[in-house]
């Protein structure tokens, strides 16, 4: 059996499944009917993780996706009065997969905006030993699972998926999320980000853009 033949109509099957389901969401969505724009919204959730199942490992600039990210929820949050303030140094190299990183912290950042007591969440990169990191503070508690279904569960899935860590630090009035990543010393093949910081982020199934429209899924 030709493996990658199969392969290639499987994922052609599924991408022409993704569009299917896209174009009902985006109805729904113009449409303003929520009982089936959560569902499409669950299904193509469903679809995008098996996506996630497999990934191919590239060298990531960690301050550059973290300060890109940070600076897009901030300008989507403008009218909700939560801001996302990025502090950074010098350029973080982890081995990892942009993608993933980029819904991980998409996680983190829609939990704070739902559960933090402050209208102020931080966000920076550190070094750890032989790890590079990003480092989320809010007030108040994150929670295990957000309404998107996925939250610090999925977190920690992504990081141990790319042999790092996942931890929580909380005091009384704030939480700290970190996420751990190898370090990378291949700096010349680090991935590129796209130069548009909204594209990052402004797309039908990120959970801050999610919720800052609107939308409660159940």
């Amino acid at each position: 059996m030709n493996y990658k033949h199969f392969s290639d109509i499987y994922t052609g099957e599924r991408e022409f499944q993704r569009e299917k389901m896209q174009f009902f969401f985006d109805k729904s969505f113009r449409d303003k009917d929520e009982n089936l724009l959560r569902n499409q919204y669950v299904s193509l959730r469903q679809l995008e993780f098996l996506d996630d199942l497999t990934f191919e490992p590239e060298c990531v600039d960690l301050s550059s996706l973290t300060e890109n990210i940070t600076v897009a929820c901030d300008i989507l949050s403008s009218e909700s009065g939560v801001s996302f303030i990025y502090c950074g140094d010098s350029p973080c190299y982890v081995i990892g997969n942009s993608r993933l990183i980029t819904k991980a912290l998409l996680n983190l950042l829609s939990n704070a905006y739902l559960y933090g007591r402050e209208n102020l969440v931080t966000v920076k990169t550190v070094e750890q030993g032989n790890c590079c990191g990003i480092e989320v503070l809010s007030g108040g508690s994150f929670s295990e699972d957000n309404k998107t279904g996925n939250g610090l569960s999925f977190v920690r899935n992504i990081c141990n998926k790319m042999h790092g860590n996942f931890f929580i630090e909380q005091t009384l009035s704030h939480t700290k999320a970190i996420m751990l990543f190898p370090k990378s010393n291949l700096r010349e093949n680090s991935t590129r980000e796209n130069a548009d910081i909204l594209s990052l982020v402004y797309n039908r199934l990120s959970p801050v853009c999610v919720e800052m429209f609107g939308m409660e899924y159940h």
